[in-house]
This record gives structure tokens, sequence and C-alpha cells, in this order.
């Protein structure tokens, strides 16, 4: 089929290719150069009731964007980047827990029939740590962790220069480890994970528990549209509720960093995700960190930043990335 809607197949452009990032609650897709420009993105719902819907809202999203007109360079490949497990070698998604993707899916292949590019697939912060080495402050360290706190919890890890990935491509299943054995059950089946208090979509759901209990929170008037951010700037106002919420929240992250940076002994922590749009956060993390890590961890730790790509963008910056990606 001709790329991208065009009336007249043209040559591939080896620098610029199609990024899908897929979420638990949206879809972005877009043209990005080898550089790390985005050239065009449109983002789209996801619909994650069941992997059929799931799988649907992908392929129409695609099929959208894949079939608009487009004047620029024809793409070289699709990148794909997705939550939960995923076999990129053999192109396969696997299963996840926020989608419910319980069969695994030949995705790359059937992405490459469809559109007649070349396509390629990933977990999503694997693939979200990736651009943070090529285009970011993972380019100044051969040891770091990216930790990213949106909607879930996830981290990718690098050492010594290469990806870590574990047995099966899972590690990094951060927001599944435990910082309360006796807490709280989590959607994985296991007590007290750390996803559910701090994520963005754990301390909303927490939040929209708490309102009945809480008649005069200030987080009343927002129960439509909660949001991490506007939970920790009611907490610093004095909100129970929301101080509540945020307290956990930043103990739990606090905590389950600190046991990453004394286990991994990384040079940099990179976090990123909507989470960290709060500005205040990252000083208090780096305080946490500091204060309790194991002192030879502490000294090799030369950086706790945020990461300087978009977090609207970083997921698809990683997708695309993964057309050009080559691991030695």
């Amino acid at each position: 089929m001709n790329q991208a809607g065009q009336g007249e197949a043209r040559s591939a452009n080896p620098s610029v290719a199609v990024g899908i990032d897929v979420g638990g609650t949206k879809i972005r897709i877009g043209y990005v150069t080898a550089s790390g420009e985005v050239l065009h993105a449109k983002q789209y719902a996801m619909d994650r009731s069941s992997q059929a819907a799931a799988l649907a809202a992908i392929y129409r999203a695609a099929d959208d964007f894949m079939h608009a007109p487009w004047d620029g360079a024809a793409p070289c490949g699709i990148g794909i980047g997705l939550v939960g497990q995923v076999d990129p070698v053999n192109g396969v998604w696997v299963q996840a827990i926020n989608i419910p993707i319980g069969v695994p899916v030949d995705l790359a292949a059937e992405m490459s029939r469809r559109y007649g590019l070349p396509a390629v697939l990933d977990n999503d912060v694997q693939a979200s740590t990736h651009a943070e080495w090529l285009y970011s402050g993972g380019r100044e360290f051969d040891s770091f962790i990216y930790i990213n706190v949106g909607t879930g919890i996830a981290m990718g890890i690098v050492s010594g220069g290469r990806p870590v990935r574990g047995a099966a491509n899972y590690a990094g299943e951060f927001g599944h480890t435990s910082v309360d054995p006796r807490g709280e059950v989590c959607v994985c089946g296991r007590r007290g994970c750390l996803e559910p208090l701090a994520s963005g979509g754990g301390m909303i759901a927490r939040a929209s528990a708490g309102l009945a209990a809480y008649p005069n929170s200030s987080l009343q008037a927002y129960a439509d549209h909660l949001h991490s951010e506007l939970i920790y700037r009611e907490a610093r106002q004095g909100d129970p509720l929301a101080a509540s919420i945020a307290q956990d929240a930043l103990a739990a992250l606090g905590l389950a960093v600190t046991n990453a940076v004394n286990l991994l002994n990384p040079e940099a922590v990179i976090v990123g995700g909507g989470v960290f749009r709060d500005e205040h956060l990252i000083k208090e993390l780096r305080d946490y960190i500091r204060q309790y890590s194991l002192s030879a961890a502490a000294r090799s730790l030369a950086s706790i930043e945020t990461s300087k790509l978009d977090t609207q963008l970083v997921g698809l910056l990683g997708a695309a990335s993964l057309v050009w990606r080559s691991e030695q």
C-alpha cells in the first residue's frame, strides 16, 4: 500500500520513523527523526476494557495516522512501545496487567503486514530508557536507572553501558515491588505494591475513594478532574486528605528508589512521567535518597534529576528510536 496516505509511494527516508506509544489511557503516534525531533504527532484514546478492545483501539489509531496525508519524508519503519511484557526479538506482545493482554499478540508482524514497513516493539519504559540514553541525560552515564511515574510505574536499567533486561525481558516492573507487605491488594494480586500508592493513577484512585470521608477537603472541587500535581499542591496547602495521600506516595517512592539505589549502585537516577510535573517532588525524593541510601551507594550517585525530555513525548521518542536501536 502507499505510505502514509500518499497518492504515490516514495522511497523511505532512513532518518524518519513512525513511533507508536501505547499507554494505559492513551495512544500517541508520530513521525520522528533519528536525531529526536518530532515532526508531527497525534493522540488517540485507548480502550482497555478487554484485549480485543485494546487491539482494536491500536489498529484504529494506526490506520487513522498512517492513512492521513503526509508531505514529509516517508518513514523507514515503525517502532512500538507497549506496557507489560514484550518479546522484542520475535515481535510479540506477551502479556500486560494495566491493559488486559492475556494471550500473546504477534504485533510486529501484524503492523508490518498492514503498512508495508518493518516494525519493531519493546516495553514502553525500555523504549523510553533508550530515548533517555540517546537524547538526554543518560548520555552522560554508563550506569543509570530511569524511573517513569505516570499512570503506572516502571523502571529501565542501564549497567555498564548495556540495558538490563532479565531472563524474559521483564526486568524493571518497579511498580509491583512491595513497599508494605500488609498493604492493600494490588491489581496484580500482590499486597502493598508501590504503584497503587505512588503512581498518578493510584493517587487519583485513593483521592476519589477518600472524598466521602473528607467532605470538607479542597479536593472536592476537583472530583471530576483529579490529578497527582493537584494532590501534591493541595497537600502543601494543608488539605488533610491530599496530605495523607502525598505523604504515603512520597514515603513509598522514596523507600523503593532508595532500595533500587542500594541494589543497583547507579551513577544516576533519572525520573520522568507526569507525576514529576510537580517541581517540588524531585527535591523531596532527592533528600530522601541521600538520607537513607547506603554511604557507598550514595557516594557513587552523581545525579538525581528529572528527565529533560518532554513528559508528553518521551514515550513516542522511545518507540521511534527502536527502529534505529542496535545493541552490541
